[in-house]
């Protein structure tokens, strides 16, 4: 398990290095540069943005400039500088709560929908055909048929439109009422955490969790089909243990592997949710990296969400061979 662990991790080394030369090479076609929005502005002339240019590297040519980035974070650790804040992109990243913030969105997320998804699942697979499981069903469609972005609309439309919530109200603004930040931890404060934190699981989440519960479904419907359950019923196994026991816990394994595939679509919720709510997350400084072409920070980003995706894989399949011991990686 070691060895395999190591040798994931010695790919993931290289995805991520391809991922970086593919990123630098797409933003360096995007049209135009960091400086190119001075040339509409008269404050400045075309020798002043020239100089702007070469100060930040932007006139050598573009494996120059990936080759002395590689260097540099190869030899001392540096991402770069950002050109809109000047400041090391570790700092315009992850710094202000940013990372803490994606992380406690994402892990509550993925908990959100495997709550929601796997009673559900079980539901609709021991009332195959009745009412339950076709209204699971139609609901489960209508959900994955709307744009993530449109429910953080109506949410925040209900929000603060109908409910009145206010500016630091329930999900808009953050993830804390204004009196809970900077206070110490108390349950009130994880109360109204919980509070902020539902609109925006729907939002990441939701679309995830009706795909996970249909998966379940499936995958339950499938083992109770087969052989090995018969004959545990014909063995006088009450229909709890036959279900629990032996169903149930060889239908979990689909579920685990999807996990990983999973992590893409909480990436871009995520994204979302931080520009609906405005949360100061990584997704939204990376997404504002986007739009000032902040060419280092883009980097910076693409990288971390390459380790999350690429690292959230292995901890699913090392979870996988711990849940079944039939599953082994030598």
């Amino acid at each position: 398990m070691a060895a395999y662990a190591l040798r994931r991790l010695l790919l993931v080394a290289c995805l991520l290095l391809i991922v970086s030369f593919v990123s630098f090479l797409a933003v360096d076609l995007m049209p135009g540069d960091f400086v190119t929005r001075l040339e509409a502005s008269p404050e400045f002339s075309t020798e002043t943005i020239e100089r702007f240019r070469a100060s930040f590297g932007l006139d050598r040519p573009v494996l120059e400039r990936y080759g002395l980035w590689l260097k540099n974070l190869i030899t001392r650790g540096d991402f770069g500088t950002s050109f809109e804040t000047s400041r090391p992109v570790f700092e315009s990243l992850f710094l202000g709560g940013r990372l803490g913030r994606t992380m406690l969105v994402s892990g509550t997320t993925i908990l959100f929908m495997w709550l929601v998804a796997i009673p559900l699942g079980v539901y609709a697979a021991t009332r195959s055909g009745r009412l339950g499981d076709e209204a699971l069903t139609i609901a489960g469609f209508v959900i994955l048929s709307i744009p993530g972005f449109l429910i953080g609309l109506v949410l925040m439309w209900l929000l603060v439109g109908v409910w009145h919530t206010g500016a630091y109200g329930l999900g808009v603004g953050g993830l804390l009422d204004r009196e809970f930040i900077g206070a110490p931890l108390s349950w009130a404060k994880v109360g109204n955490l919980l509070w902020h934190l539902w609109p925006v699981w729907l939002v990441v989440g939701l679309g995830g969790a009706v795909g996970l519960m249909r998966v379940a479904r499936g995958s339950l419907l499938d083992e109770l089909g087969k052989t090995y359950v018969a004959a545990a019923r014909a063995k006088g196994m009450t229909e709890r243990r036959v279900f629990y026991r032996h169903a149930f816990r060889n239908a979990v394994n689909p579920l685990i592997s999807i996990l990983g595939m999973q992590l893409p679509r909480l990436v871009g919720g995520s994204l979302i949710a931080s520009i609906v709510f405005g949360l100061q997350t990584v997704e939204g400084a990376f997404w504002m990296a986007i739009k000032d072409q902040d060419t280092y920070v883009i980097l910076g980003g693409l990288l971390f969400f390459g380790l999350f995706l690429a690292v959230g894989n292995l901890a699913a399949d090392l979870l996988l061979a711990w849940s079944d011991p039939r599953v082994r990686f030598d």
